[in-house]
Order: C-alpha cells, then sequence, then structure tokens
C-alpha cells in the first residue's frame, strides 16, 4: 500500500487534505475460491483539528475509484481518529513559548 497527501493549513488548528491510495499485492479468497491480485486505486478526504498542543482529531473517507469490473475490491472507507501525544520537546517548546 503506498498513500499520499496533499495537505493545506487552513488555520493554525485546522487542516484538510486529499488522499491518495495504491494497493498493489495480496489476494482474498472466499470459501476457498482465490480471487485475483490486488492492484487498485482510491482517492479520499481527510480534515484534521488541534484541540491542544497534545490532543488531535481527525476524520477522513476513503473510496476504490477502478472498481467497476466485477473481480475488483470496492471499498468505502470512514476513519474516526483522537490522538493524545506528549513529548518532552513539546513540553519544552511550550515553557520557551510562556517566558
Amino acid at each position: 500500500q503506498l498513500d499520499a497527501h496533499i495537505t493545506r493549513d487552513f488555520t493554525d488548528r485546522f487542516w484538510g487534505a486529499i488522499d491518495g491510495v495504491w494497493y498493489s499485492g495480496g489476494r482474498a479468497s472466499i470459501n476457498g475460491v482465490q480471487g485475483s491480485k490486488l492492484n487498485n486505486i482510491g482517492l479520499g478526504l481527510t480534515l484534521g483539528y488541534s484541540i491542544n498542543d497534545n490532543l488531535n482529531l481527525t476524520l477522513g473517507y476513503k473510496s476504490t475509484v477502478n472498481d467497476s469490473a466485477p473481480s475488483d475490491m470496492r471499498m468505502d472507507g470512514f476513519m474516526v481518529t483522537l490522538v493524545f501525544g506528549w513529548h518532552p520537546i513539546v513540553e519544552g517548546m511550550r515553557r520557551l513559548k510562556s517566558e
């Protein structure tokens, strides 16, 4: 799987991205019947918001676009992520800003 993103900051805390993905390799099997090797392309959108310096929320949607043949993988994916991060460098930057 290979992902690519074009990202744009709208404000200091709010950003968006257009996403592209290429899936290759692997095979699905259903009831022992092997499918063909994956070779799919997907497009999507992601929005992110930094709630504070340590907490980020992202919402995303991704869908395959070359899925018209009956044997092609069809995928629509929704993602909601809430991440809490902490690192001494971030904490040190916060102290420097306040001084």
